[in-house]
Order: structure tokens, then C-alpha cells, then sequence
């Protein structure tokens, strides 16, 4: 991650006037934040794990924004921070409530058996740690490196380790590799062994070495070919020499505008923040419909991710990564490039986090906001006469991109003019590599994509978390399957045997609200509002969310992994909403045994879900059986999901949306020369 380190003087609450409710805590804020806290609890050494913004509750926030009118308009908000503060010779885990509108600490508490996510500060610790440990040495030795700079680690969570039950210690594990130069591909070269470190004594207490399955060989040599993708190993002459430059222009400026962290683009309003856990969040969507502002969603976000292997052998079992809930989106994301990670007319949104000491670190340029032509959107031919009428798609990008040792996500919120909302996740970087001996088989868990060089089996699982307020606070969902009619060929209610039809199943309680993708009947699910009813469909005004991408969750269901990552074992969810309730693995998700997991919510006991306030958990993934062409670095892979208006506007919302031409595209015919186009003569 890069970023630049902002230190300032804490000041007075003085500014929280200007802030929204929504919006993250500014540097300054985070170090107001740390001095109330430590002024509070002087007696206590502890480095500050966590500081980020509480978010007000959910009905205090419906009134301030305004859908709520039940009631006497609520103006203004306390500004609070949550803290999550570690002892450092014990390890026990606080939460400290603070305000930051009476500069007070308004809570503490002692929070036993957790573990809070993994910092930045302590994964920089753990790698200089380990490549000055004396056992660390002695492994490398044996292997041929006595070149200690050579030697590189990535510090992963530990799981659940059979060694190290529990969560009393605070524990990691660091998967080894080596560099033969500077920036290097240090995934071409791994080790074969793991040390385990104890955070709270900042000491590798074991290591432990990978076998080979079924080699003559008890130990593999390391692989020294290098593999590398970085300009200054492929050289500017070995680049194609075809590639033209391809600019994309706003000659009259951007079709969206920002105030603060509030977007409005074309019908669509919304506000963004940005925070250590889900990173980019989306809250406060609607839509205008004519005269008509709609609610649509409340908050979305990425709520956890789960990146199951597939060998059940030690140590491999153990790599299962809770991405947002072990290691922070927020603390993984990229200070963007402009013209690389985003083209065109460009906006950008910082992030400000904390580190150990409680000290601001400033992110710049972290969240990417730009519109993309899409393509057409609609278009018909009139084929009587010829007239073609085209209309093309523009969509907002709202984006951010985060690094998590290896692997690299592109996270994309998507809205269309035709009131279409899409999240994207572009998986690339690295594949996690795994050495072999010169005889050794993956034994049927990876794919050997250089010699020696094992990528294993694995799959992304990703969780969103849907707050919808669809036409207001009370929502329902509907599952929709479409089958053949049961009647056979020649029966009079299906004569020539061509008949299917559709089946509305509303969901009522959070038993039903477990459901499971069914390519057999294109099941979808409908968020409906119960209360309105369309005038031309008859049935509840609501959204359809559906995807493409939703694998099975292969590793058995009383697995490890299943254990904690229960809520990849459904494509849906439905819970009551429950401000606590905020993260699918559980909040502390570090380390855990899965007893605070949507799917345990969900099966404590039947709960209504018919037109309350819900939260969907919309799981969607792919299972990655790594190729030869992922390595050295991995072209993009793809996954997502849609939700889209189904029978909520009285028509096509896009019809207004002007008619594309070459007077304000400035197409041109790539085989003409330019004098002779009449578009770019007149422009």
C-alpha cells in the first residue's frame, strides 16, 4: 500500500459542523481521538488497533436524511469513533467509545477471547522479525541462501492452528520466499516452510516444513528460474509495437458533481465513505423519478470475503483468507495512478486510517470516481423503412483497488441510466505459489505452472452486505423460479409442449431466508416493498438481484473453513436488521471460531423477515483452478452481481436519455482520412 504519512496537531471540535454524519474521521479527528483516550486511561500501554468513525444508528439517520417523517426532523448528530486498543504485554482487546462533539471517552470495556484484524504495522513487524530469526536462518542455510536479504515473507492469519487452539494468543503465520534481485518475482521462488509467530511476545515460536506427497526427495531444492512481468525484465523492445493510443475525452467536462462525499449523477444521489474494515462503502441511494425522490438502499458494502484452498494437507488448511475481516480493505487499498488504474476525467476521494500510535496515515487519490461509455444501451430498426434510433450506455464508476500480499481486487460500484446498479470485483496480481520437489505431483489440489511451482486450487468467495429501503423502511423478498409446465405435449393446458411459467415465492421468516442459486429455474430474487403496488404490473414495486457468478462452496460443510466462513455456504441471507450485525464473519473475525457468523444469526431462532427493515447477504464467487497463463502475473477474472428496477418505474427510466451521433462522439472511420469526416471538419 502506498501512503503518505500525515502527522498534525490535534484540534478542537470545532469543525464537526462541516462534517456529515457519513462521513470517515480526517487525521485530525484521529488524533483527537487517541489523546482523549489516552488522557482517559493513562494507567494502560496499549497501541491503537483500530479508530474509525461510529456510525450513528440507523433510525437517527432515516430522520436526519429525511425518509423518516414520522417524527420532528432530527439536525443534528453526535460525532462519535470506535476504538479498538490492544494491551501490549497481555494482548487483551478494548473498545472505547469516544465522542468527539464532547471530547469524552464515553465507554471502555474488556473484550475476552477475540483477536482484532491484523495491522499493517504488525505485518512490517512480522517480516523484519522473521528474516532476523535464528531458526528462520538455519532453515534458509539448509536450502543454499545465506544471503538473509534475499529472504521475503508474507504474514497471513493463522486461522485456526491445531497447535494453538483458541484465541488467548495472538498468532500468525508467514508463508517464505526469496528474491535473487530487487524486485524480483518472489512467487517464482517459495520455500517449503512456515514459521508461526506469537504476536504479543513478538517471537517465531515454530516452524514447520512443508513435505513433499510422494517424492524420493525429504526436502525440495528451490526453483531459481526467474519469472517476471515488471518493464525493466521484459524490456521496452520486446513490448508490441502496435499499440495505438486510445484517449478518452471530456471536452465539456464530467456529467456528475460532488459536494463533500455526496455524488449526484444524472436521476442517481448517493454518499460515499471510506473506513479500515469494508473499505468503500455506498450509502443513502436514490433515484429521481420525475418529481418523485426514491429511496432504494440505505448502505451497501463489501461485507466479507473468504479465499478457500483446496489441499487438506498442514500448513494448507490454514489458507482460507478473510480478506476484509483479517486484514482490512480499508488498510490494503492503492493510492490510484491517474491514466493507469483509471482513464478519462477523473475524481478522487482520500482515505485517512491510523497506525499503532494512534498517528493519521493519509491515503491519497484512494477511491476513483469517472463515468465509461457502456456500449449502446438500447437500440431499435425500423425495418420498413431503415431508421435506426440508437441510444448509448454511460455508467458512474465508483472504484477503489486493494493488495492483499499477492493477490490484487478491483472493486467497481456500477450505476446505469436505466436505473441498473452492478458491483464488480476484478481479481489479479499474483497467484499464491507453493514449491515442489523435481518428482512431486500437486497430488490433484493445483496446477504446475512453472517447474516446481505449485498454484493451488482455490475459490473467492465475497459477501455483500444489502441495507435496502426500497420506496421506504419495510421490504420484503421474493424468490422468483421459472419451470416447465407440468403438463405434458398434447395436454389441453399445454398442447404443443412449449409452455413455462414463473413462481413468486415471498420469504417470511429467517429460515426461508436461506437460499441457494438454481440454474434449473433462473432463480432470481426480487426485493419488493409490499406497501405499493404497481399500477400496471399489479405486483409489489421492487429490484431484482441476481449473478453469474455464484460457484459452490466445495469444501465440506462441518470443514474448518465452514466453520467460520458459514455464510459462503448460501447465496442468500436474510436477517432482520440489527446494527451489530454488520459483518458475515463476525466482527472480530480474526482467529475465529464461527460462533458470530450470519448463518449462526440466521439459525439462532425463526425471525420474521415479510416488509421489515431486512439486510440481504448476497454471496457470489468463482472457483479458480489456476492456468499455466496465470503466472507470472494473472490477467483479470471477473465476478459480480446485478440489481435492477423490476416493475418499480411506470416505464423505461432511459427514454430520456438523448440520442447518440458523431457531432458529440467525434467518431471517426478509422480507414478514412480526417478531412473527409464531416464530424471532426465541423467540430
Amino acid at each position: 500500500m502506498s501512503t503518505t504519512k500525515e502527522m498534525k496537531t490535534a484540534t478542537a471540535s470545532t469543525m464537526q459542523s462541516a462534517y456529515h454524519p457519513f462521513d470517515q474521521l480526517t487525521g485530525d479527528e484521529i488524533i483527537q481521538v487517541a489523546a482523549i483516550t489516552r488522557q482517559a486511561k493513562p494507567t494502560i500501554d496499549f497501541v491503537f488497533n483500530t479508530i474509525t468513525l461510529k456510525e450513528p444508528k440507523k433510525d437517527i439517520m432515516l430522520s436526519y436524511l429525511g425518509w423518516d417523517t414520522s417524527k420532528p426532523r432530527i439536525t443534528n448528530v453526535e460525532r462519535e469513533a470506535l476504538v479498538i486498543a490492544l494491551e501490549k504485554k497481555t494482548m487483551k482487546c478494548y473498545e472505547g467509545l469516544v465522542s468527539l462533539s464532547s471530547n469524552t471517552l464515553k465507554t471502555w470495556k474488556y473484550i475476552p477471547d477475540v483477536q482484532p484484524i491484523l495491522t499493517m504495522d504488525e505485518m512490517f513487524d512480522v517480516e523484519e522479525l522473521v528474516i532476523k530469526d535464528e531458526k528462520v536462518r538455519q532453515e534458509c542455510l539448509e536450502l543454499g541462501i545465506t544471503d538473509m536479504s534475499q529472504v521475503f515473507s508474507d504474514p497471513w492469519a493463522i486461522a485456526r492452528h491445531l497447535s494453538h487452539p483458541g484465541r488467548e494468543k495472538r498468532m500468525m503465520q508467514a508463508l517464505m520466499y526469496m528474491r535473487t534481485c530487487e524486485d524480483d518475482n518472489q512467487y517464482a521462488h517459495p520455500l517449503d516452510f512456515v514459521p508461526i509467530i506469537d504476536l504479543g511476545r513478538m517471537e517465531v515460536v515454530s516452524i514447520e516444513r512443508i513435505r513433499p506427497r510422494d517424492s524420493k526427495f525429504t526436502r525440495p531444492t528451490i526453483p531459481t528460474q526467474n519469472h517476471n512481468f515488471l518493464p525493466e525484465f521484459v524490456g521496452e523492445e520486446n513490448y508490441r509495437k502496435d499499440v495505438k493510443p486510445l484517449i478518452i475525452q471530456q471536452p465539456q467536462g464530467v456529467s456528475f458533481t460532488v459536494k463533500g462525499s455526496e455524488i449526484d449523477w444524472q436521476k442517481w444521489n448517493m454518499r460515499i465513505s471510506m473506513n479500515y474494515r469494508e473499505g468503500l462503502v455506498i450509502h443513502n441511494v436514490s433515484y429521481q423519478d420525475g418529481a418523485e425522490k426514491r429511496p432504494l438502499f440505505y448502505r451497501i458494502s463489501l461485507s466479507e470475503m473468504v479465499v478457500p484452498y483446496a489441499d487438506p494437507s498442514a500448513p494448507h488448511y490454514r489458507k482460507h483468507a478473510f480478506d476484509v475481516g483479517e486484514y482490512g480493505l480499508g488498510l490494503c487499498t492503492n493510492s490510484l495512478a491517474l491514466g493507469c488504474d483509471c482513464l478519462g476525467s477523473i475524481y478522487y476521494f482520500d482515505a485517512n486510517f491510523n497506525d499503532h500510535e494512534g498517528k493519521p496515515f493519509h491515503v491519497p487519490s484512494a477511491v476513483c470516481l469517472h463515468e465509461e461509455d457502456y456500449g449502446i444501451l438500447m437500440k431499435h430498426t425500423d425495418y420498413r423503412n431503415g431508421r435506426a434510433h440508437t441510444i448509448r450506455s454511460r455508467r458512474l464508476v465508483v472504484s477503489q483497488i486493494v493488495t492483499v500480499a499477492n493477490y490484487d481486487y478491483g472493486l467497481y460500484y456500477y450505476f446505469y441510466q436505466d436505473g441498473t446498479f452492478e458491483y464488480e470485483v476484478k481479481a489479479t496480481g499474483e497467484l499464491n505459489t507453493h514449491v515442489l520437489a523435481e518428482d512431486e505431483t500437486t497430488g490433484g489440489f493445483g496446477t504446475i505452472v512453472a517447474p516446481q511451482i505449485n498454484a493451488q486450487y482455490h475459490q473467492h468467495f465475497f459477501t455483500m452486505r444489502i441495507d435496502p429501503m426500497i420506496d421506504g423502511q419495510k421490504n420484503s423478498v421474493q424468490q422468483v423460479d421459472t419451470y416447465t409446465l407440468d403438463y405434458p405435449t398434447g395436454h389441453p393446458k399445454n398442447l404443443t409442449g412449449n409452455g413455462f411459467t414463473s413462481k413468486y415465492t415471498t420469504l417470511k421468516d429467517t429460515k426461508e431466508g436461506q437460499s441457494e442459486a438454481n440454474y434449473a429455474t433462473s432463480r432470481f430474487w426480487k426485493i419488493v416493498n409490499q406497501d405499493r403496488t404497481h399500477p400496471y404490473a399489479k405486483t409489489p414495486v421492487g429490484w431484482k438481484i441476481n449473478s453469474g457468478h455464484t460457484a459452490p462452496f466445495y469444501a465440506r460443510h462441518d470443514s474448518l473453513v465452514a466453520e467460520r466462513a458459514g455464510f459462503a455456504k448460501k447465496t442468500l441471507w436474510v436477517t432482520p436488521y440489527d446494527e451489530d450485525q454488520m459483518f458475515a464473519g463476525g466482527f472480530y473475525c480474526n482467529q475465529s471460531g464461527g460462533d458470530d457468523t450470519v448463518e449462526v444469526w440466521a439459525n439462532r431462532n425463526k425471525q420474521n423477515i415479510e416488509q421489515e427493515d431486512i439486510v440481504l447477504w448476497y454471496t457470489f464467487g468463482i472457483t479458480h483452478l489456476p492456468r499455466v497463463e496465470d503466472f507470472p502475473i494473472m490477467p483479470v477474472e471477473y465476478c459480480g452481481f446485478t440489481m435492477k428496477p423490476c416493475n418499480f418505474f411506470i416505464a423505461n427510466p432511459a427514454l430520456d436519455v438523448p440520442p447518440s451521433n458523431i457531432k458529440v462522439n467525434r467518431s471517426v472511420l478509422a480507414n478514412a482520412d480526417k478531412k473527409d469526416d464531416c464530424c471532426s471538419n465541423k467540430l
